[in-house]
């Protein structure tokens, strides 16, 4: 089984119980990450989120390890993934969803309500060393209306948490980059 590393995980994170997957969470710093593996990265949104930047307190440097990560991204293969809409896309030069291609990095919108997220929570994922056609996604129909309320019932670890099958699904793709 190849080995998989997550950058930027949540310390109760899902990843920590999944075979063959290296978790970097605020007690590993992932800056000391060797880039010998394919990744998921999950950096930190806050800085660059299309709703909710202005509000952001990060630490000092914070919002550079986005940009980090997409290096890595380039350089080591697998998935990258944020908030729909984030700033971090231009500023790292991923391309959007339907955007085409640009060095060898494509994205694609999914919702995590796909994988059984309890939102429908519009993701995007950037992925280098991936043939698009590699890339199946649980389509599902989901109910309209909005998950604002829900959202607002939500503790901020509930909103960030990865839900075990789309982490499933992230290593997966990641760990068949070429």
């Amino acid at each position: 089984m190849r080995l998989v590393s997550v950058l930027f995980a949540a310390t109760n994170s899902v990843y920590h119980s999944m075979d063959g997957v290296d978790v970097f969470d605020s007690n590993r710093d992932a800056l000391t990450f060797d880039g010998s593996t394919p990744i998921v990265a999950h950096p930190p949104c806050r800085s660059w989120s299309a709703f909710t930047a202005h509000q952001a307190k990060p630490p000092p440097g914070e919002k550079e390890l986005g940009i980090w990560a997409a290096e890595q991204l380039r350089e080591c293969g697998g998935v990258l993934e944020h908030p729909a809409h984030s700033r971090l896309f231009d500023a790292a030069r991923i391309p959007k969803p339907g955007e085409g291609e640009i060095d060898g990095v494509w994205s694609l919108q999914v919702w995590q309500a796909w994988w059984g997220y309890s939102m429908k929570k519009a993701t995007w994922l950037a992925f280098c060393g991936i043939d698009p056609d590699q890339i199946e996604t649980p389509f599902r129909l989901h109910a309209r209306g909005s998950d604002r309320a829900r959202f607002q019932r939500m503790s901020k670890n509930q909103r960030a948490a990865t839900c075990e099958e789309f982490a499933k699904w992230l290593i997966a793709a990641s760990r068949n980059s070429a």
